[in-house]
């Protein structure tokens, strides 16, 4: 008897432990996708580290590029603090209740034309050639819903449409006039105009939208999460927290250090542009 009775206070002291401690899934995104799992690891560790301090536990990093694998542990409840790419935590917010509460930075697509295209505008872009990243993509939708608002549909309205995996093969095919226009995210196209100068100009951009984000369970205690999302609101405020951040490349995005405020609200309205989008002209099922 004393024995079971031993067993049993033993058990109960591991589950008790195993309470005392936050799952946090993170996808850093395919650009993050070549490097070590390792390496991935012990960049986002001091982050978790971070948030655990503020929460008085343990953080355990579950660390994936696996979208599909992060999207059914968040809906089955495997995780406390979710950080991932806007549509994964759009669909969390959608799907499990997951909170956005402190985002990286907003995110936008361009259109690039060449220096000298007789393009001044986005309407004028009918019957050109165009080249984008796929529809299946963030960056693919949003470029589809502005074409869209400026009445040119993808399906009808283009001489050709290519959709490249690669950004940089994108800036390519427009240096080799190729194609007349590419749809390419903002930060691809400030590169791409910082490497050929003279060569390459802006048509327009989309509107932002939010960028990767750190969702909260809708079952944590209100007074734990309150402390985490001061406290990453915060860290661009001190050192430790922007070091932290510094080295947690979400969606190859490094140097961040700080974090802006999020809610619902804009991931909820993000996802109904992308359904929308795809809607309109569904991506193939390759894609």
């Amino acid at each position: 008897m004393r024995k079971m009775f031993f067993v049993a206070t033993l058990l109960l002291s591991f589950n008790l432990q195993a309470a005392e401690r936050l799952m946090f899934g993170i996808n850093p995104g395919t650009a993050a996708g070549k490097e070590d799992q390792w390496m991935l690891r012990d960049s986002f560790q001091p982050l978790a580290d971070y948030i655990g301090k503020a929460a008085g536990v343990p953080v355990r990093t579950d660390i994936t590029q696996n979208f599909k694998s992060i999207d059914e542990h968040s809906g089955k409840g495997r995780y406390d603090l979710l950080l991932a790419p806007t549509n994964v935590i759009g669909r969390a917010l959608l799907d499990a209740g997951f909170i956005p509460v402190a985002k990286f930075k907003d995110l936008h697509a361009t259109l690039l034309v060449s220096e000298q295209s007789p393009y001044k505008t986005v309407a004028s872009l009918r019957n050109s050639r165009i080249g984008m990243l796929s529809r299946a993509t963030l960056m693919g939708a949003l470029s589809a819903d502005l074409l869209n608002k400026q009445g040119l549909l993808l399906s009808k309205d283009f001489q050709r449409v290519q959709e490249i995996r690669f950004q940089d093969t994108l800036v390519s095919l427009l240096l080799k006039n190729s194609v007349d226009v590419i749809a390419i995210s903002h930060e691809a196209a400030t590169k791409a105009l910082r490497d050929n100068p003279g060569k390459l100009r802006i048509l327009a951009n989309t509107d932002p939208v939010p960028g990767f984000a750190i969702a909260l369970s809708k079952d944590m205690p209100q007074a734990q999460a309150k402390k985490i999302t001061e406290a990453l609101l915060s860290m661009g405020d001190n050192a430790s927290g922007k070091a932290a951040l510094s080295v947690a490349s979400a969606g190859g995005s490094v140097g961040v250090t700080r974090l802006f405020k999020a809610n619902s609200a804009e991931y909820a309205k993000v996802m109904a542009l992308i359904s929308a989008s795809q809607k309109l002209y569904p991506p193939p099922e390759n894609n």
